[in-house]
């Protein structure tokens, strides 16, 4: 009983144990299909695009296509791509632009990820490819930051790198057809994978409309193709086409191409259609091939007539020309004309023509001559005109007879009788000329538009041309063809004599037309004058009709119009510009200035006459800043003058040169000239007379001096009087006579009125006068005199003659340095002479100054020099400046003086003017960064030991789950105590109990959670026959982001395997 009991125990014990392993495995089981649920939804939700494999050509550059997409599970930063190696066991960055001193050295600053408009790109760029990156297998990684349960295994597409040393040689493509004289399309592709630096194709044959195109190739590689078209100009050429690729390898590649060549038939060509008999012409036969070895042979059929040979080239195409000198004969008419073609191979080709010989009509004893076509408006008449001539005596009773040309028969269009004419011609015709006189011609009235292109011949013989033979013969070659038009030519016009204004001139306007009878109208519309008629025949049947007329040209006769109106109603109008010409006559000095004294005034007069009143001339004078008057005038209709007045000042300087006078109009000048004769001004002197009561004193006035108009003048003037009365008055006068100053003013010439004082004190003997707004001709002599009283002072040496100066003294500036250094001080002055000591000149620089000193010096009596000096810094910009000095005289005339200076050094006085600025910017940015610098080394200090927040060294949700570990990747426990159950891993049940197990417990998300972990890694191991444990602390290395490891399956369990340990 208790064997049976204790067998039946044990088979019940087995049986637990059997059940339990098979829950087990239940559980396992659906676990596991869960996770797998989990990752193939992960999977789908993204999805890379990259090729497997790739070639990369050595020192070329790679690009590795790449994109992703997703549907869930957006990345927070899409342009966050990293490249890893894939290797069993680390995550080697390839390229990471946040980290590149992390990346291995193999592919350190040589790899670039490549920017996106739409963010979902990864394409990988190597620059330099080398046999260090052979056999490298690659995959990207996008926000690699972001890890979570949804990540992508980014590891599970990768792209392995074949490096080669010599690039795929190009391929050569020919579409066209292959005949020399042909184009066709030549096409070089050269296959790559450095798609950022394209490789060069050329090829060794010139083409024309050369494209290159770039395609990206399904296979992941890119395709450079050079296209363009090729003038097949020889039979066989060899292209070929090299390949320069990135880094210097290079590819070539050759092919022959073969092209047919070709011949074409033979042709003829004639000067005309038809020969003449017994006059030589020319005909030419040219065979046409594309290459020299098929150039033929020509011959013809007229053996016995010369022949000129030649052969021509135009472009690929070649010529074999025979130029047939041929005469004909009449037996020759309606024979052929052949040229034959004998080529090398034997082939021959002909070609032929049927010969038209024109016959003089001997054969009939007459002949007749009338033009090829005439030409008539509709409505109008024409007249055909036709002589004949009988080479024997003319039969009497001759009849003309004309006929309306037909391929087949023939139709009446006139004849003596009026019968059987054809009805669009029937009332129309007639004969102008007498049959006696062997005229023949035929007069058409009122043409229509059914008469076009009707061919006329006549009929000239006392038999009916029934009478004769027609086979063989025909009249089409002397018929006359009738053409109707039903638009009106321009009248064509021309001026006889240039049109000048004032003269006679004639415009003639002539249309031509073939109706002498009813001749077309001429009209004029747009000048008034007579016309003239003229009637001309300038050919058979055609007449000229002109008109002319004659005008007197005026100014405003702008154009001409001539209308032609025909009796069908058509008209035509012409339109002619005259170009009217205005003429003017020299130019007139009229009054010349003769013989004249220093600074004294004088007026001189140029005239010119002139017509057209829009044609009005500027005269110019060859002395500037003298005044001048123009005046326009007009004399009569059609006659204008204008005349300028110039108030000429000379010098002594001026002695010997030409004052010149020029009229400037719109179309021409005219100049006139005249010599200067300048004498120096000698005083006179005063004579007393004996009758006078002045009474005699002595006085210091210079006898000469100077003024410049427009501004102003002190006359020095001092006296001496040893009496003790002073003089109560001071008076200045002209010599000629009048009043300059008068302290009574209704006493002064109007024209000095208001423009003179006494600046001096007559009681100290100062008698000096300024005189303002110095006029030309205010010259003088000027003589000074004086009152006391009733009694009135005459004073010796007190006349003064003022010379005139048009133009001011030119300034005097002190010598510069020619070069000079930007931001260097310099002075400088400038000085000017002048006689207006009350109204000194101003002065105005070109550059700004630091400071300015404007002084007066006397440096003679009554003649000043005014100075400015300056100081002023050099501005920075090198090369040649100006430096001017302007003095302005009072009331507004001045004069210029400009030196050139070089200034260099630019960019040192620049620094030198930022150097204060400069320097303390400059120390507070070393500040700055110095602070930065122990700011980050003391925060790096304190987180040394803090993991990095990267997920390096991560597994996968399988290999976290899984019991098996990676060769090398982790000590293995040694005994069971570590393990885990597969439910104490999702457990957040207190494990304190277990030994060596104190770190804190971890959420289910975050045991799967890719973020950093900064718990520390204990490893629980037992000491051989010891019952103490041993805990070993370990540091985490640094984690990368985790790519696929080369996992296994977990192994199904054995009945031993009962306890499980986690290892989570």
């Amino acid at each position: 009983m208790n064997s049976v009991l204790s067998e039946f125990s044990k088979q019940s014990r087995t049986l637990i144990r059997y059940l339990y392993i098979k829950m087990f495995w239940f559980r396992y089981l659906l676990l596991h299909f869960w996770f797998l649920g989990c990752l193939y939804l992960a999977i789908q939700a993204w999805r890379v695009d990259m090729p497997t494999n790739i070639k990369g050509l050595l020192n070329s550059c790679l690009v590795i296509p790449c994109s992703f997409d997703y549907n869930e599970y957006p990345p927070k930063r899409a342009d966050r791509v990293v490249w890893y190696q894939y290797v069993s066991r680390g995550y080697p960055l390839v390229c990471d632009k946040w980290h590149p001193k992390d990346v291995i050295d193999i592919f350190r600053e040589k790899t670039k990820v490549h920017p996106s408009t739409d963010k979902k790109s990864c394409t990988l760029e190597i620059e330099g490819v080398n046999w260090n990156h052979d056999k490298q297998k690659l995959y990207p990684w996008v926000d690699p930051e972001k890890v979570g349960k949804s990540t992508h295994r980014f590891y599970d597409r990768t792209v392995t790198i074949e490096v080669v040393g010599q690039p795929e040689p190009p391929q050569i493509m020919i579409y066209g057809e292959r005949k020399v004289g042909k184009s066709v399309t030549v096409q070089c592709s050269a296959k790559h994978t450095c798609s950022i630096h394209k490789p060069t194709l050329s090829l060794n044959i010139t083409m024309k409309d050369k494209e290159v195109t770039n395609i990206q190739l399904p296979d992941y590689t890119s395709q450079t193709t050079l296209r363009g078209t090729l003038d097949l100009e020889r039979d066989f050429q060899v292209i070929e086409c090299t390949a320069l690729h990135q880094g210097g390898k290079t590819a070539k590649i050759s092919e022959t191409l073969t092209a047919q060549c070709s011949i074409n038939p033979p042709s003829i060509s004639s000067v005309s259609t038809e020969y003449l008999e017994g006059v030589p012409s020319k005909v030419t036969c040219e065979a046409s091939y594309t290459c020299s070895k098929d150039a033929p042979v020509l011959t013809w059929n007229f053996d016995n007539m010369p022949v000129d040979r030649d052969i021509k080239a135009s472009g690929s195409l070649q010529k074999t020309v025979s130029t047939l000198t041929f005469t004909a004969s009449a037996k020759d008419n309606g024979k052929s004309l052949t040229c034959y073609a004998t080529f090398p191979g034997g082939q021959t080709q002909e070609k032929s023509m049927t010969i038209r010989v024109k016959r003089n009509m001997l054969n009939l004893d007459w002949s007749f001559t009338t033009p090829g076509s005439v030409t008539g408006m509709k409505g109008s008449c024409v007249i055909i005109p036709c002589t004949f001539s009988y080479s024997n005596a003319k039969p009497a009773g001759l009849e003309v007879v004309w006929y309306l040309y037909q391929s087949n028969g023939r139709a009446d269009v006139f004849n003596q009788n009026q019968s059987n004419i054809l009805s669009r011609y029937k009332g129309i015709t007639r004969l102008t000329g007498s049959v006696s006189d062997s005229n023949c011609s035929l007069k058409i009235d009122r043409l229509d538009t059914s008469h076009n292109e009707d061919k006329l011949y006549p009929w000239v013989d006392i038999k009916p041309i029934t009478s004769y033979h027609s086979q063989g013969h025909s009249f089409l070659d002397k018929s006359t063809k009738i053409m109707v038009s039903d638009y009106a030519q321009e009248p064509q016009m021309s001026i006889i004599d240039v049109p000048r204004v004032g003269d006679q001139s004639r415009v003639t306007c002539k249309v031509q037309h073939t109706c002498s009878s009813a001749p077309p109208v001429l009209s004029m519309n747009g000048i008034p004058g007579t016309d003239r008629t003229n009637d001309s025949l300038l050919s058979d049947g055609i007449w000229e009709r002109t008109i002319e007329r004659t005008w007197k040209v005026e100014e405003d006769h702008k154009k001409v119009e001539c209308t032609v109106k025909y009796p069908g109603g058509q008209s035509a109008k012409s339109e002619l510009l005259l170009q009217v010409e205005c003429p003017f006559e020299t130019i007139k000095m009229v009054e010349p200035p003769g013989e004249l004294t220093e600074g004294v005034a004088k007026s001189v007069i140029c005239s010119v006459s002139y017509k057209c009143k829009k044609n009005t001339p500027t005269i110019e004078w060859n002395f500037s800043d003298m005044q001048y008057l123009q005046k326009n005038k007009k004399i009569s209709s059609n006659m204008y003058t204008t005349e300028s007045n110039l108030t000429f000042i000379g010098s002594l300087e001026d002695n010997g040169k030409p004052l010149t006078c020029t009229a400037r109009f719109v179309a021409g000048e005219t100049s006139n000239s005249s010599l200067l004769q300048i004498k120096k001004y000698v005083p006179v002197e005063e004579e007393l007379n004996e009758k006078d009561t002045f009474r005699v004193l002595a006085a210091d006035v210079p006898v000469r001096f100077s003024a410049l108009t427009r501004s102003c003048v002190v006359i020095p003037c001092s006296f001496q009087d040893n009496e003790d009365q002073h003089l109560t008055r001071g008076i200045w006068y002209k010599k000629t006579g009048g009043m300059v100053y008068h302290n009574a003013r209704s006493n002064v010439l109007d024209h000095f009125k208001d423009r003179t004082k006494i600046v001096g004190n007559l009681n100290e003997g100062d008698c000096s006068l300024e005189v303002d707004d110095i006029k030309p001709f205010d010259s003088g002599p000027f003589c000074f005199y004086g009152e006391k009283g009733t009694n009135k002072y005459r004073f010796n040496n007190s006349c003064v003659f003022i010379v005139m100066k048009a133009s001011p003294e030119t300034p005097v500036m002190s010598s510069v340095p020619a070069q000079v250094n930007a931001g260097s001080t310099v002075n400088v002055f400038c000085s000017v002479s002048h006689s207006c000591s009350s109204h000194p000149p101003t002065f105005s620089w070109s550059v700004p100054s630091i400071n300015n000193d404007v002084s007066n010096t006397e440096i003679s009596r009554g003649v000043w020099k005014t100075t400015s000096t300056i100081t002023f810094m050099v501005a920075g910009g090198d090369g040649l400046r100006n430096l001017s000095c302007t003095a302005t005289f009072w009331r507004g005339k001045n004069q210029t003086r400009t030196f050139k200076l070089i200034v260099e050094g630019t960019m040192k006085y620049q620094m030198q003017k930022s150097i204060h600025v400069v320097i303390p910017v400059v120390i507070l940015v070393l500040i700055l960064f110095a602070v930065l610098g122990i700011f980050f080394y003391r925060k790096r200090k304190h987180t040394d030991k803090r993991p990095p927040p990267r997920p390096e060294k991560r597994r996968s949700i399988w290999g976290r789950l899984s019991r098996r570990y990676l060769e090398g990747d982790r000590e293995k426990p040694p005994r069971p105590e570590k393990r885990r159950s597969v439910w104490s891993r999702f457990s957040r049940l207190s494990e304190e109990s277990q030994v060596g197990w104190q770190n804190t417990r971890k959420s289910f998300w975050n045991r799967f959670s890719r973020r950093p972990n900064n718990s520390t890694d204990l490893t629980v191991s037992y000491l051989s026959d010891a019952e103490v444990v041993v805990c070993e602390r370990k540091n985490n290395k640094q984690r990368y982001p985790s790519p696929k490891n080369n996992q296994r399956r977990p192994a199904p369990p054995t009945p031993e395997d009962v306890s499980l340990y986690g290892n989570i």
